[in-house]
């Protein structure tokens, strides 16, 4: 059960329109963690543009930032915003053992070195709190100072995504089902 009321667009505020009318440009409608954020237009819209750069506009690669996403996403337990990325980020490369593996908290085997460093990193910053030198020194030869930033930028965005998501209750869309995230990871 949600623990936020769904509003209604023909009772939004001025402020709430013009937070949904930015939301839905870019993403196409108002869902997931919007609605809940649109109980609180100003930071709706703070909240779409740093999405939006995270998402859209940053300098790494797709299949990258959504394999940064759907480890962020694992992390935390968010169901919805699993299911929304680890789709994305099969669509943009990742092969689906990857995505597996991360569902059931295991380490994935890689063949490509990027996503090794992109995992690394992630999982340096959510299980240590930190990240070693050997990792960000790796990533910063891959992707450079601004893609280093671009990948911390995008978990700090989705972890905020996910806790909206998790706190509030966010139900899964329709007809979609995820099993249990398996132990570890």
């Amino acid at each position: 059960m949600a623990r936020y009321a769904i509003i209604d667009p023909e009772n939004y505020s001025d402020e709430q329109k013009a937070a949904a009318m930015e939301i839905a440009g870019s993403r196409g409608s108002v869902r997931g963690p919007f609605q809940v954020l649109l109980h609180n237009p100003a930071l709706a819209e703070i909240l779409e543009k740093y999405g939006a750069y995270a998402r859209f506009n940053n300098s790494l690669p797709d299949r990258l930032n959504e394999l940064a996403v759907a480890i962020c996403g694992r992390y935390w337990g968010a169901h919805v915003e699993w299911i929304a990325h680890s789709r994305l980020a099969l669509e943009a490369g990742i092969s689906q053992s990857i995505i597996d593996a991360i569902h059931d908290g295991e380490a994935p085997e890689f063949g490509n070195g990027d996503e090794q460093a992109i995992y690394d990193f992630c999982t340096g910053v959510f299980e240590a709190k930190r990240v070693e030198d050997a990792v960000y020194g790796r990533c910063l030869e891959l992707f450079g100072e601004a893609g280093v930033i671009d990948l911390m930028a995008t978990l700090t965005h989705y972890t905020v995504v996910s806790l909206t998501l998790n706190s509030f209750q966010v139900p899964v869309p329709d007809g979609a089902k995820t099993p249990p995230f398996g132990p570890g990871r």
